[in-house]
């Protein structure tokens, strides 16, 4: 009797702790990160509380005149507190815009900020959803505005740090 109260104890304790450190990510989904129709991998350093990502993906053509193909996307990430939901803001070079054109389709990367939400459960499914601006470099001013709204919807899977703070601090040893 007391060892099995002794180990639904642990096991509530255990998983009432935070998950462990992010590791790594990767995710699927929509969005200019992503290369608009893409994959994104992010690595995480700072306890997890900064990230590196990279994104590629393809950009279909809508209209007969519209660019298409390979699309990559790199940037920062910064997160809130908090290891299963948190919020972000990311810096990063990614694809803002493209011009449909019968003789020369172009397709316009640049800087892009955006702000966003992930939830990274402890089983490691992963939602990320954002939203932002960016500036289209070289597009003239006749092709329209340069400033684009951005968004972002991906699902994905996060790896976790093992825990080892636990057994290092002697936790569980008496």
């Amino acid at each position: 009797m007391a060892l099995g109260l002794a180990s639904s104890t642990l096991s509530a304790t255990q998983s009432d702790a935070p998950p462990p450190f992010p590791v790594a990510t990767i995710t699927g989904g929509i969005g200019n990160a992503m290369g608009w129709f893409g994959a994104q991998g992010e690595g995480y350093f700072a306890h997890g509380r900064l990230s590196a990502f990279g994104g590629v993906g393809y950009t279909p053509a809508v209209d007969d005149f519209d660019p298409s193909g390979i699309t990559v996307a790199a940037g920062l990430r910064g997160y809130t507190g908090g290891r299963k939901h948190r919020g972000f803001a990311e810096a990063s070079a990614c694809q803002v815009a493209t011009l449909s054109d019968p003789l020369e389709p172009k397709r316009f990367y640049g800087p892009c900020l955006q702000v966003g939400y992930q939830l990274a459960s402890r089983g490691g499914f992963t939602f990320v959803l954002s939203t932002g601006v960016g500036y289209a470099v070289g597009a003239a001013a006749e092709y329209g505005n340069r400033a684009q709204g951005l968004v972002g919807l991906g699902l994905g899977y996060t790896w976790r740090r093992r825990n080892a703070e636990a057994s290092s601090s002697g936790a569980g040893a008496q």
